[in-house]
């Protein structure tokens, strides 16, 4: 038990030693030095200085500018079909075709009726002739003849009657045949073939609707000081360039051709144009907006009624603005700012205007100049106050 306590106190000691001496070599190790990391580099471009036109937008929607409900004017069978559903279709193109048996009877009939009254009508003008040169002998009285040119009169009314119902029935059996009266596209159709229809007014057997598609109308509600502003615009234009200078006038609001694009849901802004081609004659007291029509090509027929259809009408004359794009627009609490980056690369967020798009690019309304560099690529590392490495770009949509 004596020997064993020095060997204790000997193990136990070790670990002292041995951090007292990891310490002493600690001591002598130098402090790292802190490397300050290089400035992020971002993208700049210089705004985007040129006139733009102001616009005012609404919402409407595509309408035909011909619809038509086809219906049956004869009474039949219907013994073909010629169309498809849904097909595009001209004006005069056959769509039906109805059991025409019956109506090429009755015009056969209404045909002999007619050579009929044409052979009593030529004897009795023969007998007239004759009638007329026995009158002055006495063998014929003036009563007997007039009773015969009664009878001769009454014969061509008879065939004037006769040609009439002979018109009637030629009338009817092209009835039998339903062709389209426009170009444009077909609806379903809502009989088949075997099916008996009615041409009865009134109650006639509706069989398809065709509307046309090119070109279309956009239908929508502008309120009225953007009208009065557009119009006045227009009207100072026209008289500009007419050659009767300011004293002609225009009778229709198609004559002024205000310009109004037009987009679909899946448009990047307004890639169609169409012309304003008629105003309501009243605005609407509870709204205060009236209702315009738009008139525009739809050659490709992509437009088709009932489609909802942004518009755009200019406002206004072209004014010089600085454009800018919108990913150089940040957010910060609902205020809107761009990072501008100055001479010695430091970042200064500045709160802007932005209004409406222009060529793809968002027109500023203030708080920018030509003259500085808006950060575009890398806004995210562009913090207010910060230092940056600018790298200069053109302004791009």
């Amino acid at each position: 038990m004596r020997r064993s306590a020095p060997k204790t106190i000997r193990l136990a000691s070790r670990p002292l030693w041995l951090g007292i001496s990891l310490a002493c070599l600690g001591c002598g190790r130098p402090t790292p030095t802190l490397v300050e990391p290089p400035p992020p580099t971002v993208t700049v471009a210089r705004p985007v200085s040129r006139g733009v036109t102001e616009y005012v937008e609404f919402t409407g929607n595509a309408a035909a500018v011909e619809t038509v409900e086809i219906k049956a004017r004869v009474s039949g069978f219907i013994t073909r079909i010629h169309f498809a559903d849904g097909q595009n279709v001209k004006a005069g193109d056959p769509l039906f075709d109805i059991d025409d048996r019956p109506y090429r009877i009755a015009r056969d009939q209404a045909a002999a009726e007619v050579a009929k009254n044409l052979a009593e009508l030529k004897e009795l003008e023969n007998e007239v002739i004759r009638n007329q040169a026995l009158v002055p002998r006495g063998a014929v009285t003036q009563e007997q003849f007039e009773i015969v040119a009664a009878r001769r009169d009454m014969a061509k009314a008879m065939l004037d009657k006769a040609r009439a119902s002979l018109a009637q029935a030629e009338l009817d059996l092209g009835f039998c045949q339903v062709i389209s009266p426009l170009d444009g596209r077909i609806s379903t159709r809502r009989v088949n073939v075997g099916d008996l229809v009615s041409g009865i007014s009134g109650s006639a057997t509706p069989l398809t609707m065709v509307v046309s598609t090119d070109p279309i109308h956009v239908y929508f509600n502008a309120d009225e000081r953007s009208l009065l502003v557009s119009r006045e615009r227009a009207i100072k234009d026209f008289r500009a360039d007419s050659a009767a200078g300011t004293n002609v006038e225009w009778r229709n609001i198609k004559d002024l051709a205000i310009p109004v694009d037009l987009g679909l849901v899946t448009d990047e802004g307004y890639p169609q144009r169409g012309v304003l081609d008629f105003v309501d004659v009243a605005v609407k007291a509870a709204t205060g907006t009236v209702r315009c029509r738009a008139v525009l090509a739809n050659h490709d027929r992509l437009i088709t009624p009932g489609m909802f259809i942004r518009v755009r009408m200019p406002f206004g004359n072209p004014t010089p603005a600085l454009l800018v794009a919108d990913r150089a627009i940040g957010t910060d609490q609902g205020r809107k700012y761009v990072a501008v980056v100055g001479p010695d690369g430091r970042v200064e967020h500045r709160t802007v205007t932005p209004t409406f798009v222009d060529g793809g690019l968002r027109v500023i309304g203030s708080g920018i100049t030509a003259s500085d560099l808006v950060v575009v690529g890398g806004l995210q590392r562009a913090r207010d106050g910060a230092t940056v490495r600018p790298t200069e770009a053109p302004m791009q949509p």
